[in-house]
């Protein structure tokens, strides 16, 4: 199994070929939504697990000064490239999540917004990973400042069921994942494997195999708490509230704030 630190290195540039930033441009937007709904017009943004920058883009381009922040160097690398085309401006820092106090001096200062997308949260597996990512999360925000990510839920690792799935298929690339998931670990492996065809027209394999976790809500509640940040909605990527009494989607986006409701 794939060292986690050694993850989306190889995968980078098939991640970003086949579009898969665009979900975090589509929750970007579906966050300013509900802040501009709210009155709420964030001034400076941290997009946590940036990737390739999806969602740091969408919200420099929405004239919010942006820090993505990712500890993949090949993944930062793609998107330093795609500011630069795009002609936007924001700042890319490598730096792991849990760790956000290492990163202080990089960061330069609190934000408004906090964000992390693309089930991120999901690929970290300890049992305090998410409590470490909340208190630096806590730390960065201002009193007034909120903090919006996703999770694939029980609901979505339930359908991990040995399958080939193919998630991309052109002339020149094929991208299948295989997922498996272990209800009573609650882990999950997602093994990906693609195929590139170059100039020469030859093609060639890649492999990375992930591992995720699947986080309850109770997990993610307390781990809010205890870190000094109070739940405000749940919401299905429909941008739908999702109360508390019904089954949980597959996929769902939290919004916490540092005020004390």
């Amino acid at each position: 199994m794939m060292d986690t630190d050694q993850a989306y290195q190889a995968y980078a540039p098939i991640y970003d070929r086949t579009g898969q930033e665009r979900f975090g441009v589509y929750l970007a937007d579906l966050t300013l939504t509900w802040l501009r709904a709210r009155g709420i017009a964030p001034r400076r943004a941290l997009d946590l697990a940036c990737g390739t920058g999806g969602a740091t883009l969408a919200f420099a381009a929405a004239g919010i000064e942006t820090v993505g922040l990712d500890r993949s160097p090949a993944m930062l690398r793609i998107a330093r490239d795609r500011s630069r085309a795009a002609g936007l401006t924001a700042t890319f820092v490598e730096a792991d999540m849990r760790s956000l106090e290492n990163a202080r001096s990089a960061l330069s200062g609190c934000f408004v917004l906090v964000t992390c997308f693309g089930d991120s949260l999901n690929h970290l597996t300890d049992d305090d990973d998410l409590r470490r990512v909340f208190a630096g999360v806590r730390r960065v925000l201002e009193p007034d400042g909120h903090v919006v990510f996703d999770v694939n839920t029980e609901s979505a690792f339930a359908q991990w069921d040995k399958r080939d799935l193919v998630i991309h298929e052109s002339d020149d690339c094929l991208v299948y994942h295989r997922l498996l998931y272990s209800p009573a670990a609650r882990l999950g492996q997602g093994r990906i494997v693609w195929f590139t065809r170059s100039n020469d027209s030859r093609w060639r394999r890649g492999e990375e195999t992930h591992v995720e976790r699947a986080w309850s809500d109770a997990d993610i509640r307390q781990a809010l708490a205890m870190s000094g940040l109070a739940l405000v909605e749940r919401l299905a990527v429909d941008g739908t509230r999702v109360a508390d009494d019904v089954q949980l989607p597959e996929r769902l986006v939290y919004i916490a704030t540092t005020e004390r409701l």
